[in-house]
């Protein structure tokens, strides 16, 4: 069986958020959202220098493990790294990469293993295009955040990256090998069974490693994790200690009475504290490097897995690499999931907070507010009044009131109907506001009643600013001729704050000013007398 087979399988999983056949063309006039970011808009010298290094890469990792093996008897190879390869090229360019997978395929087949150029050629299409099967059906069942941010994403990963593509280059390979390299049908199953366990454990061993590493796919945020000194030393210290620990174990013959095969698995302890304190990136790489070291040791003779108890020795150093693998993998995803899952309800709450807080102010306004004029009505007028006065009180600045009152507005109403009374209320609420300043408290106590809180402005510039507001309002022209005396006439009493008042005593006087403008004849200004209500 030609170890090229296990070449082609691609952890679609583990790669780009969409994995599959891209529909754009080289220079991507459509949107390819799954390609990293250093890959759009490139032009074809990039793609041909990028399928040149994968065929590089391919060829080279192929050679070597396929020299390995060889020289300890076992051929092709019970593992193929060069799958991890081709995994990550069609997660990184899709098809565009596939003629470098087919390369490095191709001369591995034909170099190392021999193959005539017809079998080497037939197992380097399937090994090409295995990937891009398991990378399109990976991007179908990729949840939206990431692979290995969500259990679903892991499953993805597994039935397409895994499976799918090994199940395509196991398949094609071994049919390959039946009609064109003197297969005998008996060692058909055999040698299926084998190839779909060869390039699934290249998936596992090298894919994830490089699709984080390349940036192909998101890695599971870490909070909450320190940044200091001490924290950096206690971390690179249990990475390298784990490593150092797989190198001792699987460099020595271990002791018979050593239950070394059972404890070895004890290392998945270590890379699940390395994913959940350092990073996804940093675990897998780690356990990478650990595959690569019990594969070479358990080949060579070395390690736990060649103690008597063990019936197959590579078949349990694989097995390591898959429980490690899925153990890493899963595990990430939960936590993630969790993580992200509080975040999204602090979040949710965060935000129902917001729309809460600006929905009471909504109703705020809409009940301190006249709905005729768009100025304050009553009760907001009086509370925001009420604090500009406790505001101003012992700062020793003056606090002046203007209330008016249009005069003869029935006839107003009884002459042009509601609706024209409407207006001219409307017309002389927005003359009046551009008259004051931005921080003059302006409302309607009822009716044709308003009242106006000037902060900071003394009895002289109070009375000044009240004729011009007299005289402003005789010039509104509401569209419909006016009764009486043709123009809009208002009555206008005017107080200043004495020591201590309070607004409704000062609101009282001011009433007081403006009825004695009434009764002087209407459209004029009045001062409150100095003898009135006491202050409370």
């Amino acid at each position: 069986m030609s170890s090229t087979i296990q070449e082609s399988l691609v952890p679609t999983a583990a790669g780009s958020p969409a994995l599959g056949l891209p529909r754009t063309s080289w220079r991507g006039t459509r949107p390819e959202p799954w390609l990293p970011g250093w890959c759009k808009g490139r032009s074809v010298s990039f793609w041909v220098m990028m399928n040149l290094s994968v065929a590089l890469a391919y060829l080279g990792l192929g050679c070597a493990v396929g020299y390995f093996f060889a020289a300890f008897g076992l051929f092709p190879a019970p593992i193929w790294l060069p799958s991890g390869i081709a995994a990550t090229a069609c997660m990184l360019g899709g098809w565009r990469l596939v003629p470098g997978i087919f390369l490095g395929s191709f001369v591995v087949n034909a170099v190392t293993f021999g193959a005539t150029p017809a079998v080497a050629a037939a197992i380097s299409v399937s090994n090409a295009l295995g990937p891009l099967a398991g990378v399109m059906l990976t991007r179908r069942l990729r949840p939206a955040t990431g692979l290995f941010t969500r259990f679903s994403g892991v499953v993805a990963f597994i039935l397409g990256a895994v499976l799918l593509h090994a199940l395509v280059t196991a398949t094609f390979g071994t049919l390959t090998l039946l009609m064109l390299g003197g297969l005998p049908w008996q060692g058909a199953s055999a040698a299926w069974g084998a190839w779909l366990l060869c390039d699934a454990g290249g998936t596992f061993y090298f894919a994830p490693s490089l699709a984080l590493w390349l940036g192909l796919e998101r890695t599971p945020p870490v909070p909450g994790r320190g940044s200091g000194s001490r924290v950096l030393l206690l971390d690179s210290a249990v990475w390298l200690a784990t490593a150092g620990l797989a190198v001792l174990v699987f460099s020595v013959e271990m002791p018979q009475r050593l239950p070394s095969a059972q404890l070895v698995f004890l290392l998945a302890v270590p890379l699940s504290w390395i994913a959940l304190r350092i990073s996804l990136r940093a675990a897998y790489t780690l356990l990478t490097i650990i595959c690569v070291i019990a594969s070479a040791g358990t080949v060579a003779g070395l390690g736990p897995f060649q103690s008597p108890g063990v019936v197959n020795p590579m078949q349990s150093a694989g097995m390591l690499v898959v429980l490690c693998a899925m153990n890493i993998l899963t595990l990430m995803a939960l936590v993630s999931e969790r993580r992200e899952a509080g975040w999204a309800l602090a979040e949710a709450n965060r935000m129902l907070e917001y729309r809460v807080a600006e929905r009471t102010e909504q109703l705020r306004l809409q009940a301190e507010t006249d709905s005729l004029t768009g100025i304050a009505n009553r009760r907001g007028f009086l509370e925001r009044a009420e604090q500009a006065l406790a505001a101003e009180r012992g700062s020793g600045q003056p606090f002046a009131l203007v209330t008016f009152d249009l005069d003869h507005f029935k006839s107003i109403n009884d002459c042009a109907g509601h609706a024209g009374g409407d207006v001219v209320l409307r017309l002389m609420a927005q003359r009046c506001q551009s008259l004051l300043r931005a921080h003059d408290l302006f409302g309607r106590l009822g009716g044709e009643e308003f009242a106006i809180a000037l902060p900071g402005r003394g009895l002289p510039e109070t009375l000044a600013l009240a004729e011009r507001l007299r005289q402003a309002l005789r010039d509104i022209q509401p569209g419909f001729p006016l009764p009486g005396r043709g123009h809009l006439a208002a009555s206008f009493g005017v107080a200043l704050r004495r020591p201590g008042e309070r607004l409704g005593s000062l609101l009282l006087r001011a009433d007081s000013a403006l009825y004695v403008a009434k009764r002087a004849g209407r459209d004029q200004v009045r001062e409150a007398a100095e003898e009135g209500p006491a202050a409370a």
